[in-house]
């Protein structure tokens, strides 16, 4: 069979087709057998050719070759008259991010900076315990800051309530049997924690004084467990966690017993012991003046004589204070009652009067670390959750002291430390990662994040002080007031604007409990660590009282 001849094949034959060469077997066939001629173009009469042919005209040479200033500003013109390059920024979505719509993405969180996800510049070579010990922590928790998933991660505010509440629900396990001459401490730990997070633990009231009554001594003042000699340590945080639950559960106390108990372990050089006979520091002075302050005692005068020299002793030559005078190592835990002591019995601004400042102010500043951000006790030492307390706690009295309307520390470095390192997924806060979860941490932890949330003010009235002789009960603390708005930070952590009630600048809270918004925690009172509406209530609970 013929193929007949396409209609443009004319176009492009320009000599009679050559066939296609046939095999033995067809030769001597017809014709009509042959398969069909393939047509061959004429490379003379293309279209147009394959490759196009450069021209021949010698290009000029731009004025640049000559010139290093005519080719920047060639550069420059092209630049603008290039229409390639896109200037503009993108443009924004017009569809919200839905989990229903895979088309348009979800809203990612902002990168961490560099100073929270890299090793610092400078860097000790010699190598030692301490130091190996820093690197190995950093390198735990530099992904968790550095997450490009989850930067911050929100705060598990359901496990660690959970987490809290099995402490006073549950039966404790075995391991925690040497935590038996400290269960006030447990009481207060567990009911801080949750009210901090927005859980009203009036609930727990007659629990609390049906628990406390027993450990209250007749001699004033309360042991760690049934039996226990009195301590000023379980007095504390039994007072404190009456305080918590409100009403009349302070009632609960022997005020005049409590008051010569007191006076029986005050020491000439203006300490106490923390219990008869016991050891003394200045941990035992906050225990003993929060106690007095929160039950509204009068003062004599040799309850707090020579207390105020006695704490400017305590400070060292790195700046922060020791338990007792004498050279010992400046503490974190003992900085925090040394200054909340002061600001018990004093305005704040009076600070300047008694302590070193500057030296104190840097001594606190190297206390946070980076890139973790988080708090250290000591000089070489690690950062720990619960120091998020007892250093971020100093730093509400010192900007107080100092009258400053700046930031004088990273609340960014605690808050980014605090969010992705302390939390277990399990419930409770911890240590630091690798650590676990415990019902103190928790407690100090949360107060920590309330630190770096909230900026407290003291107001001049006049009545501060104690009037020596005269008796009356200590003023200064109950003039402490806080406020959201911190002077000098517009967003507490960077590209969350809105945190921690927002975020990435959604309208809806996350979380709500107990009227706090997102990741927000109560604020607390900067010296008594308790919220300050209990604080407040305590107040007006002994002021009603007359006499004893």
């Amino acid at each position: 069979m013929i193929f007949p001849p396409h209609p443009q094949a004319a176009n492009f034959i320009s000599a009679p087709s050559t066939t296609i060469s046939r095999s033995p077997l067809m030769r001597g066939a017809d014709a009509s057998s042959r398969r069909p001629q393939r047509l061959v173009s004429n490379p003379k009469t293309r279209l147009r050719p394959r490759f196009p042919k450069h021209s021949k005209k010698k290009k000029e040479m731009p004025s640049s070759c000559t010139s290093s200033t005519a080719r920047i500003e060639e550069i420059f013109d092209d630049s603008e008259n290039d229409s390639s390059l896109n200037t503009k920024p993108p443009p924004m979505a017009d569809t919200p991010w839905s989990p229903t719509n895979l088309y348009v993405p979800p809203k990612m969180p902002p990168k961490t900076p560099d100073v929270f996800s890299t090793l610092p510049v400078l860097r000790d070579t010699y190598i030692t315990f301490t130091s190996t010990e820093q690197d190995n922590t950093v390198r735990k928790v530099i992904p968790l800051l550095s997450s490009r998933d989850d930067p911050l991660p929100n705060l598990k505010r359901k496990i660690h309530i959970e987490f809290l509440e099995a402490g006073l629900n549950e039966k404790l396990p075995s391991y925690m049997t040497v935590l038996d001459a400290s269960r006030p401490w447990i009481i207060y730990w567990c009911l801080t924690g949750l009210s901090l997070l927005g859980v009203d633990v009036t609930i727990y009231r007659e629990r609390v004084i049906s628990s406390l009554t027993p450990l209250q001594n007749a001699i004033g003042g309360f042991g760690g467990s049934h039996g226990h000699m009195s301590h000023l340590a379980p007095s504390y945080a039994a007072v404190l966690s009456l305080a918590t639950v409100g009403g009349n559960a302070l009632s609960l106390v022997d005020r005049r017993t409590m008051l010569k108990w007191l006076l029986s372990i005050k020491q000439p050089n203006g300490c106490f012991t923390v219990a008869v006979g016991g050891e003394s520091d200045v941990r035992a002075i906050y225990c003993a003046l929060t106690v007095i302050s929160l039950l509204r005692l009068p003062v004599p005068k040799e309850l707090i004589e020579n207390t105020l020299e006695y704490l400017a002793s305590c400070q060292t030559y790195e700046g922060g204070f020791a338990a007792t005078p004498g050279g010992n190592e400046a503490h974190g835990g003992y900085t925090f009652c040394a200054l909340a002591a002061l600001c018990i019995l004093l305005p704040p601004k009076k600070l300047n009067e008694t302590v070193d400042m500057p030296a104190l102010v840097r001594w606190l500043s190297m206390r946070q670390y980076a890139p973790e951000g988080g708090l250290s006790g000591r000089t070489n030492k690690l950062v720990d959750g619960c120091y998020s307390t007892w250093i971020g706690g100093c730093w509400a009295l010192i900007e107080a002291a100092l009258g400053v309307d700046m930031p004088l520390w990273s609340r960014e470095g605690l808050i980014r430390y605090i969010m992705a390192a302390t939390q277990c997924p399990y419930g409770g806060l911890r240590d630091k990662p690798g650590k676990g979860a415990d019902s103190y941490h928790t407690c100090y932890v949360l107060l920590g994040l309330g630190n770096a949330m909230y900026h407290h003010t003291f107001e001049e009235t006049g009545e501060e002080a104690a009037l020596e002789g005269e008796g009356l009960p200590l003023m200064a603390p109950f003039r402490w007031k806080g406020s959201k708005v911190v002077p000098g930070v517009e967003t507490l952590v960077e590209g969350f604007e809105g945190w921690p009630d927002m975020r990435f600048g959604d309208e809806a809270p996350v979380t709500v409990s107990g009227g706090l918004k997102g990741d927000r925690v109560a604020m607390c009172h900067p010296i008594f660590n308790i919220r300050y509406e209990m604080v407040e209530e305590a107040r007006r609970w002994g002021d009603g009282l007359v006499g004893f």
